[in-house]
């Protein structure tokens, strides 16, 4: 019996940047990422760590190598069909939370569905039950400026999973956030990956995640250094 194909491969993977002189952000990366996985790529800053991050999530190209999403190569398609792997099988969750100040907060977590064509009325249930899950929503018809940083990370985080993602992309989520709100986002997180069985894949070089993580891949100078696995 075959084994179905991992949710992520890349192989060869690199990343270089002309500029005044051509810099590596990630040589030479082969690295898998299963279903169901709760796993952090670790490194100081310059490390290549959100640079593949971004490679992954096809936010940017490689220059050399390739990125596969369950066996399918994602990593030449066109640059529309690209945009629609994105909107359909990623969530993507930034550090600086990227929300739209003019939309509440179940109107920024609908937005994915919006792009998808989804009726207004079915997206909305949908938005709300997201909410739900990341226990907001009693704040649904708030702006991001009447919410504090931590609650708008959770908004974040449901617009990432309204649209029931194969893998969440997080880039250093908790950054900006206390310890305690980044320990409560964590949890957050590990519920939805448990009991959902959401994937998620996070640069950081915060100790908090790095302990929360089942696996911890670790780079340096854009190349892997090794890694940890850690039980449920």
């Amino acid at each position: 019996m075959s084994k179905d194909p991992p949710l992520v491969e890349v192989r060869g993977l690199e990343k270089i940047y002309a500029g005044g002189s051509r810099v590596a952000a990630v040589r030479a990366v082969d690295l898998v990422v299963e279903r169901g996985e709760f796993t952090a790529l670790a490194g100081p800053s310059g490390s290549g760590k959100s640079t593949l991050l971004n490679l992954i999530g096809t936010l940017d190209l490689p220059t050399k190598g390739e990125v596969l999403h369950e066996g399918r190569l994602v990593s030449r398609l066109p640059l529309p069909d690209l945009a629609d792997f994105r909107l359909r099988t990623l969530g993507f969750v930034f550090q600086s939370y990227n929300l739209i100040p003019v939309l509440t907060a179940v109107e920024n977590v609908e937005y994915p569905l919006v792009l998808q064509n989804i009726a207004p009325r079915e997206r909305r249930r949908a938005a709300q039950k997201a909410l739900s899950w990341v226990g907001l929503e009693t704040y649904a018809d708030r702006r991001p400026d009447l919410l504090s940083g931590g609650q708008q990370q959770r908004v974040a985080v449901a617009r990432a999973i309204v649209h029931r993602p194969d893998l969440v992309l997080a880039d250093e989520p908790t950054a900006n956030l206390d310890s305690k709100t980044g320990a409560a986002l964590l949890d957050l997180m590990e519920t939805l990956n448990q009991d959902h069985g959401i994937t998620f894949l996070f640069s950081s070089h915060d100790p908090a995640v790095l302990s929360r993580a089942r696996r911890v891949v670790r780079l340096q100078d854009g190349q892997l250094n090794g890694e940890d696995q850690r039980g449920r």
